[in-house]
């Protein structure tokens, strides 16, 4: 998590909002890539969390491949709007402003949960702060792709989580 928040805090600011959003992303989609594989690591095999660390690990692994050549074919375009690159990065700023508190959770699968909920909640946020401020069609695409999938999968999460932590 802590070079996740690095690798995010520390993008070079292009002018443009879309590479922006991409270059913030990438380390992003790394991270949950990571806790997804140390959930299997740590013999994570709960029925519904399995399969869904599985699907974070393949989907956000594409994902990340098809931001780089997203940031390649925007930088080779050139554009750029300085404005509009602010306005993304101030709602950015405020995102990073926010800190992913860890409680101590009492299984892998109760870690694993918690920690990806918070995760994704936070790349739906990144991706709610793109949206109205690119023109760059297929960035929206992405990132409402990602607001879509990662929004199910927070509910299908806490689900998981209510009866991990039902009495």
């Amino acid at each position: 998590m802590k070079d996740m928040m690095a690798g995010m805090e520390g993008i070079d600011r292009s002018g443009n909002a879309a590479i922006d959003f991409l270059a913030g992303m990438i380390p992003h989609h790394r991270s949950a890539v990571a806790m997804a594989e140390s959930y299997q690591e740590h013999g994570g095999s709960h029925e519904v969390l399995a399969p869904l660390a599985q699907d974070i690990i393949t989907t956000q692994t594409e994902e990340i491949e098809r931001m780089e050549g997203m940031i390649e074919a925007l930088k080779a375009g050139g554009q750029t709007d300085e404005a509009q690159a602010q306005a993304y990065l101030d709602a950015y700023d405020k995102l990073m402003d926010h800190s992913m508190s860890h409680t101590a959770a009492d299984s892998v699968d109760t870690a694993f949960a918690e920690g990806m909920i918070a995760h994704h909640q936070m790349a739906v946020d990144m991706a709610d702060a793109i949206l109205p401020h690119t023109e760059d069609q297929d960035v929206k695409d992405l990132a409402q792709a990602i607001v879509d999938a990662q929004e199910q999968e927070i509910a299908e999460m806490q689900v998981v989580l209510d009866q991990l932590k039902a009495p």
